[in-house]
């Protein structure tokens, strides 16, 4: 007797298919007779439509059906075209696709390759109709564009093995890639094999699994060092009011620019990376400097894509000024607003909500940071700091150190 699976896994697991395929210890006997049984098509009718179901058993003795239309409500002319479909029964056992002369306007029967590069421009063309970031396409038509140049483009998507993947990941670290580079192509792959296998063009995709990436703390500002860059002499009041606004929002570079106002609240969409909408709360101080940033971003002359890189070169260049660590960069300011919440003990869930993570999972590594560290970079949110000893930094959240904000002053 044979064995078979009502639900089977998409990946390749050649290890495991092979103890498998022992375990079941199949009668070859009924096994031949099953696939002698199942060697030609048979008809089935859909909706008044009939089909060529050609039915066969693999290697392990799973049930493998393939239906093919062909676009006729005759019974009789049906049977004509069923013949045509018998003469490929074999080749289509095998996992070729065919055009048959009633499915192409050449009227012959042709072999279809769905080959790595037709998958890529199909899958990369439903992304952008979905609205999918331009970044985000250009980087997934990079891992793409570096896993064809590895298999070759004409090489079929269903040919693709668990090997293939191993040695692209062995090409990508010998370029001197990072891991985040890596696993952002890796996924990118998982992403469309999933695509197809879940609209029945693949039977199984290769296992593509994520390399391990160190996990590192959020690299964030402290108060001593956003102090010494708010008392930049060269830096213009503007800046340091822009940055003053980021990190008490934990907005992302572009996010201010696509959202809007309303009230109280700024309504962020779901065209962030977050890919899900959410809304914060901001200050009479914050909606004013939200306005000043709005207004340059109307009026500063720089074309789009600049704008931002524009305010992030000018803070790298502020951290520089003040000797700050090379690791720290404009995104240090949205981790310093979650950890300024953590040292505040705002809850995680709540934390996750104001960043605009799509997991807690995110969120957890700044709840994880050594707190002695944090009340030590942030003594004036810390309730560990000595009422009557002298702290780090004299950048205190009151009202008058945001008005100073607004009216371009820098305390001293």
């Amino acid at each position: 007797m044979y064995t078979t699976s009502t639900e089977q896994s998409p990946y390749i697991d050649e290890k495991t298919r092979e103890d498998s395929t022992a375990i079941m210890c199949i009668d070859t006997s009924v096994y031949g007779s099953l696939r002698k049984e199942l060697a030609m098509a048979s008809l089935k009718k859909r909706r008044n439509k009939w089909y060529a179901r050609v039915l066969w058993y693999d290697e392990t003795g799973y049930k493998k059906e393939k239906q093919i239309p062909l676009r006729t409500e005759s019974k009789t002319v049906a049977r004509e075209r069923l013949v045509a479909v018998n003469r490929e029964e074999a080749e289509i056992k095998d996992g070729l696709k065919f055009s048959f002369p009633w499915l192409n306007e050449n009227g012959v029967t042709k072999v279809i390759r769905f080959t790595v590069e037709l998958a890529a421009e199909e899958w990369m063309k439903r992304r952008e109709k979905n609205g999918i970031r331009p970044k985000t396409i250009e980087m997934n038509w990079m891992g793409l564009n570096h896993f064809m140049n590895y298999v070759g483009k004409s090489m079929p998507l269903a040919s693709i093995s668990t090997s293939n993947i191993d040695g692209f990941n062995d090409l990508m670290k010998g370029k001197g890639l990072s891991v985040t580079s890596i696993n952002i192509y890796l996924r990118t792959l998982k992403t469309m094999f999933r695509y197809f296998w879940k609209r029945e063009r693949l039977d199984r995709i290769p296992m593509i699994e994520q390399l391990s990436l160190k996990v590192n703390d959020p690299i964030y500002i402290s108060d001593v060092e956003f102090q010494s860059i708010m008392e930049l002499d060269w830096l213009d009041s503007f800046y340091k009011r822009v940055y003053f606004f980021y990190r008490e929002t934990g907005l992302r570079l572009r996010e201010p620019f696509m959202s809007k106002l309303d009230g109280f609240w700024l309504d962020i969409p779901n065209q962030s990376k977050g890919k899900r909408p959410r809304s914060i709360e901001l200050s009479k101080s914050l909606i004013n400097i939200y306005g000043e940033l709005m207004e340059w971003y109307n009026t500063c002359g720089l074309v789009e894509l600049s704008k931002g890189v524009h305010l992030s070169k000018v803070f790298k260049k502020a951290l520089r000024s003040i000797g700050a660590s090379e690791d720290k960069h404009f995104h240090s300011l949205r981790h310093t607003f979650a950890v300024r919440r953590v040292v505040e003990n705002v809850p995680i869930y709540k934390i996750k909500k104001m960043m605009g993570h799509s997991s807690v999972i995110t969120t957890e590594i700044y709840a994880e940071m050594e707190l002695k560290r944090l009340s030590h970079d942030f003594p004036t949110l810390s309730p560990f700091v000595p009422k009557n000893g002298k702290v780090d930094t004299e950048l205190v959240d009151t009202t008058t150190v945001i008005s100073s904000f607004l009216e371009g002053k820098v305390l001293n």
